[in-house]
């Protein structure tokens, strides 16, 4: 896929300085930078083997859980909450 990005001149001369001193493409240079970004700042989540194995780990338990949500709106407003 194909768009445009507007960079300013400084910003340019930069980027052109780089690329002939490493040897690469300046779309190649933006493309590396996007992708190093996204790598670093992309939710993060758990393989799905991961979750399918700790989604419950003790399902004979099921029936007897203990539901702290309960318990938690029987706590005053004021009273901190640490779970």
């Amino acid at each position: 896929m194909n768009f445009s990005v507007h960079f300013d001149d400084e910003t340019i001369e930069r980027l052109n300085r780089a690329v002939a001193r490493v040897g690469l493409t300046r779309n190649r240079v933006i493309t590396l930078a996007v992708q190093d970004w996204l790598a670093r700042n992309e939710e993060k989540d758990w393989p799905a083997v991961l979750k399918s194995h700790f989604g419950n780990p003790a399902p004979e338990l099921t029936e007897e859980t203990l539901d702290f949500q309960a318990w938690r709106e029987a706590l005053p407003d004021s009273a901190p909450v640490r779970w």
